[in-house]
């Protein structure tokens, strides 16, 4: 990703995530696939901002839907995907690594957050039910998502939302010499193997998917949400009635 100043997702960045993966989906040559970002500061900052918020936009909901169909499009890749989380991974932006296999995080400057609550808004069943099958540790998950945390590389992975720390210095060529590594695994197999243990964390996703998105347009539709983004977009605090 390289959208600077912060890989915000845009509908334009959503829709070639989206391409990337169905196209890597495809390709026998690709054995396993990294998303990665220019900035050692962001992985992704989350949702554009100015489109989340233009009162001209055809279909004010639809990057939701772009960002839930980009998750969707890396989580169906029947082949090792890794997501290079060198800075921060903001609501969106940690939306999207989870829809990887593997979250490498770097150690010293490495985040992640679903600060969705500070919004007015929530990161939905769907990958509420996801991230609370990747822990044992659900007073992590509480305060992320109940409270907006931002937690830090070595919280991440004490509680198992990264699966490894790298240090900063080197981080992407030492996440690449693991992508190579994961590229030697039966594919196949491995194919077979993803697609049940997906299956394992989100049954029934297509319908959980489906809840998650009308509960996002309701939630974006109300007036805690456009306060919570105002207040973002000019930065202040909210003012929840």
């Amino acid at each position: 990703m390289n959208r600077p100043p912060s890989n915000s997702l845009s509908l334009e960045l959503l829709n070639a995530l989206a391409a990337e993966a169905e196209a890597a989906a495809k390709d026998p040559s690709v054995r396993c696939l990294v998303l990665a970002s220019t900035s050692s500061k962001y992985f992704s900052s989350g949702l554009d901002l100015e489109q989340l918020l233009d009162p001209k936009a055809p279909d004010r909901g639809l990057l939701f839907k772009r960002m839930v169909a980009a998750h969707q499009a890396w989580a169906a890749v029947p082949k090792p995907t890794v997501a290079a989380i060198e800075g921060a991974a903001i609501l969106g932006g940690y939306v999207i690594a989870l829809s990887c296999d593997w979250r490498f995080m770097a150690a010293e400057t490495g985040k992640a957050a679903l600060s969705e609550v500070r919004l007015g808004l929530s990161p939905t069943i769907s990958l509420i039910r996801l991230i609370t099958r990747m822990t044992g540790r659900p007073g992590t998950i509480k305060s992320m998502i109940l409270q907006g945390k931002t937690i830090r590389a070595q919280e991440a992975a004490d509680a198992g939302l990264v699966d490894e720390l790298l240090p900063a210095e080197g981080f992407l060529d030492a996440v690449l010499r693991e992508a190579d590594r994961l590229s030697k695994l039966p594919p196949t197999a491995y194919a077979s193997i993803k697609r049940d243990l997906r299956a394992a964390q989100l049954p029934d996703e297509p319908q959980r998917w489906e809840e998650s998105t009308g509960e996002l347009m309701r939630l974006y539709a109300g007036e805690e949400s456009s306060e919570g983004l105002a207040a973002v977009k000019e930065k202040r605090k909210p003012r929840w009635e």
